[in-house]
């Protein structure tokens, strides 16, 4: 549009020239006051629409958080208090979108007078001084029609400049997240991981978040390619942050973590995703069937390649029990099915990618019986060939790892199998005392 602007300004300027001198000076003598007052109007109208883009993400924000915690909502009776918050977020974008547009509207009568007065003005000086000027009515006609195409562009002014802040404004949300500091800068071309199990080397590594204190504190361990072992702790220890270092969500702010002999830092990315899996508490699925999401685990996976990495997990009468078997839909974020069934889905899209470092952070709602026998048992055999990380939820995943790591307050205070930590009456054996007392109890 200001393009177009432009280019219509300097070709009817030029024109009007062309035709009269007098009459285009007294053209742009009045279109000058007009440019001036949209000038300075400009901070006004670019804060009231960078706060309307501002409250809209706001309202979007909380209509979200309202759909995805709808069933929140209505167990804990939250109707009103989360309507509150809605209805609060709508009426503040709406008071901000409405000065928005007020700012903007008052330009609008503004180029209207000042069109009316140009036009009368070439009317009027035509009309007088047209024979001293050598001007004829055809002339002066044709001037018109020049200086209004001229005119139009400038009484056009305010909409165009209203469109443009408001592009500005989201322009400048989105600059605000370019800008946001990249945590993980990727090695170009970066080293290749070797295929097969993969070992796992940490020394040293410590890590905080921005809106807190230091979460771990100089782990240092190791982790033989092939072995299975199991990260133990209270919740908070830093066993999630620590197997996020490890899947390179982020990098530490000292130390180092070695995969298969190679720093974490140096490894190309696509080797990467081929050889790190990672499955989380939520197991997050997309929002179609169980056999669409465990194909995504690998690209070309055919539908005999879901059948059998099912079936050598164990959860081949799983899935024949399911309402449609593999065509099941799992709903939006895998809503459809319960966690620990999520997490049976999740193993599967792992295992058809075949990694060499599988890392785990189990759920910690409670399953029922049967769904943790399956879950033991997927887990026992997607662990076969390839190393594999726990963080351990359930007394029976402990017990089954080759090695537990038990971290306390962000640092690593026991290792060894099972059986030996149980024997030291550490922090292991009072979490595992806890377990039991749970296991009582249920």
């Amino acid at each position: 549009a200001w393009i177009w602007a432009g280019v219509q300004v300097v070709a009817s300027l030029a024109l009007m020239l062309v035709f009269s001198w007098q009459l285009t000076l007294a053209i742009v003598a009045l279109v000058v006051p007009l440019i001036l007052i949209v000038w300075s109007l400009q901070n006004r109208l670019s804060a009231a629409y960078d706060a309307a883009r501002t409250r809209v993400g706001e309202m979007l924000s909380e209509v979200s958080e309202s759909v995805m915690g709808a069933a929140v909502v209505r167990a804990y009776g939250l109707d009103e208090r989360t309507f509150g918050r809605v209805r609060g977020a709508i009426d503040r974008r709406y008071r901000a979108e409405v000065l928005a547009h007020f700012r903007s509207a008052t330009l609008f009568p503004l180029s209207t007078v000042f069109y009316a007065l140009a036009v009368s003005t070439v009317v009027v000086l035509g009309a007088n001084f047209g024979p001293d000027w050598g001007l004829t009515f055809g002339r002066v006609t044709a001037f018109l029609f020049l200086a209004d195409t001229f005119l139009h562009v400038f009484t056009d002014l305010p909409e165009i400049y209203s469109e443009t802040q408001t592009a500005i404004a989201g322009w400048r949300k989105v600059l605000a997240v370019l800008d946001l500091p990249v945590e993980i800068v990727e090695p170009v071309p970066g080293v290749e991981l070797p295929t097969g199990a993969l070992s796992v080397a940490a020394t040293g590594v410590e890590y905080s978040y921005r809106e807190g204190g230091p979460v771990l504190h100089g782990i240092t361990l190791d982790v033989t390619a092939g072995e299975h072992v199991a990260i133990v702790g209270e919740t908070g220890c830093g066993k999630t942050t620590f197997v996020k270092l490890v899947s390179r969500l982020a990098d530490p702010a000292a130390g180092r973590i070695e995969v298969g002999g190679v720093d974490l830092r140096e490894i190309a990315a696509p080797s990467r995703q081929r050889s790190l899996r990672m499955v989380p508490q939520d197991g997050f699925l997309f929002g179609t069937t169980v056999r669409e999401n465990v194909r995504a685990g690998r690209s070309g996976a055919t539908d005999r390649d879901v059948e059998t990495a099912f079936e050598e997990l164990g959860l081949g009468d799983w899935v024949a029990a399911l309402p449609k078997g593999l065509e099941t839909p799992v709903g939006e974020r895998g809503e459809a099915l319960s966690v620990g069934e999520r997490q049976l889905v999740a193993l599967g899209r792992a295992h058809i990618a075949d990694p060499g470092l599988l890392i785990l952070d189990e759920a910690t709602s409670a399953v029922d019986p049967a769904t943790e026998r399956r879950t033991s048992e997927a887990l026992r055999r997607v662990s076969e060939g390839r190393t594999t990380i726990t963080v351990a939820h359930r007394l029976s995943t402990a017990k089954g790892a080759d090695r537990v790591f038990v971290f306390d307050a962000g640092r690593l205070v026991e290792t060894g199998r099972h059986e030996e930590l149980v024997a030291a009456g550490g922090t292991y054996a009072r979490l595992y005392e806890s377990w039991l007392g749970n296991v009582r109890v249920s």
